[in-house]
């Protein structure tokens, strides 16, 4: 059996709700953190009927405020597993 649930009140719900769209208007994205794109690797194949199949791997490194990018490296001088 089911555990009872519990609904929150609505002066409570609607208190949440004012306080995302606070926590949004307040927030600075300029301190969000960067992301350096580190190496992009794109395969395709078309198949015998017309369909072309495409996949692209990109990796991507998250830097906290404050620190420097890495240079990227290109994928032809790295060794594959």
């Amino acid at each position: 059996m089911d555990a009872p649930r519990k609904d929150l009140p609505l002066a409570r719900s609607i208190g949440a709700f004012f306080g995302h769209i606070v926590d949004a208007i307040v927030s600075d994205p300029s301190k969000a953190p960067e992301r350096v794109e580190v190496r992009k690797e794109t395969t395709e194949e078309t198949r015998a009927d017309g369909v072309t199949l495409r996949r692209t791997v990109i990796e991507e490194v998250v830097l906290p405020p404050g620190t420097e990018a890495p240079k990227a490296e290109p994928a032809a001088d790295k060794p594959r597993n």
